[in-house]
């Protein structure tokens, strides 16, 4: 008698489990690290920074009466305003029918802090809603919102030289400037020949090469591109500007792109993610929890430049 898979299917196992868990794909955390966490806030909800005005220049005479200006102060003030939570529970059942039960609950036990650290990121993406939606939002002259110049809103060169026409004229620190872009302004950046064989500086093989596995772009106009997958999108903006003139965008699916400058964000954690977990008698279920508490904010709008890009 000939053993066969006809005669003996029972024999054959058709579908296998393997003991590897596929995982998803995550992007890297990089905006936190623009925010000036205050430590100095030890309770309370609301933390108050004084603020200072400049002095006057006055001309004088000899012998004439002097005038003395009274210095103006005002108030800064940051609120602890963002309170999350993150869980999950393994039923008694499941923990005993489920034969993977051990690599997921070790998995999603991870990904509550990572998913707290995510809602971060987006959070502080979204300070760029600080300035006023459709408006150049001009500080000393020049324009610290405004539509990408380039053909259906791509970025150009001119677009990153701006920015740094802003900073520049705001007397915003030239060592410590990034910009945070979503991936499609480096497709469009590596699209422009003279940013990738550089005449005066020679060839970016960083960026003609993909930027080989980081998110850096590279260095224009003395501000330092990274890429980011939490910048707002959806946008639909109209702004008048000055020059580059800088109209209405041609969709509405805009990314806030966003060049900060020396101590744009300031932030507070009232509490670190805080992972809690316990035995639920009433549901005979076991339960993972998190939480977390802070507050950021825009802290200095002459420090942020946003370019509305498709």
């Amino acid at each position: 008698m000939a053993l066969d898979t006809s005669n003996n299917s029972q024999l054959v196992r058709t579908n296998l489990w393997s003991n590897e868990i596929k995982d998803v794909l995550q992007e890297e955390l990089q905006l936190d690290k623009h925010v000036r966490w205050v430590t100095d806030f030890p309770d309370g909800d609301t933390l108050n920074i004084p603020t200072l005005s400049e002095m006057t220049v006055r001309n004088y005479s000899e012998g004439a009466q002097i005038t003395l200006d009274d210095p103006t102060t005002g108030n800064f003030t940051l609120t602890i305003d963002k309170y999350y939570q993150s869980g999950f529970k393994i039923p008694e059942k499941f923990r005993h029918d489920a034969f993977y039960v051990s690599q997921a609950e070790s998995n999603f036990v991870s990904k509550l802090t990572r998913a707290l650290m995510e809602q971060k990121e987006s959070d502080i993406a979204n300070l760029q809603a600080s300035q006023t939606a459709s408006n150049a939002n001009t500080i000393n002259g020049v324009n610290h919102r405004y539509v990408a110049t380039g053909t259906s809103n791509a970025i150009t060169l001119a677009d990153l030289q701006k920015a740094k026409l802003a900073f520049d004229k705001a007397k915003v620190m030239s060592g410590n400037r990034r910009g945070y872009f979503d991936p499609t302004v480096t497709y469009q950046l590596q699209q422009i020949s003279n940013v990738i064989q550089q005449d005066v500086y020679g060839a970016n093989q960083h960026i003609a090469n993909g930027m080989s596995g980081t998110t850096r772009v590279g260095r224009f106009a003395g501000i330092e591109m990274y890429e980011s997958l939490f910048l707002d999108n959806a946008l639909a903006e109209s702004i008048t500007a000055t020059a580059p003139t800088s109209g209405a965008l041609t969709s509405v699916s805009a990314y806030a792109n966003m060049i900060c400058g020396e101590e744009a964000f300031i932030g507070a954690m009232r509490a670190m993610p805080d992972m809690k977990s316990w035995y639920d008698n009433n549901t005979r279920s076991d339960v993972y929890h998190v939480t977390t508490r802070y507050g950021i904010k825009l802290y200095r709008p002459e420090s942020l430049v946003v370019i509305l890009s498709d």
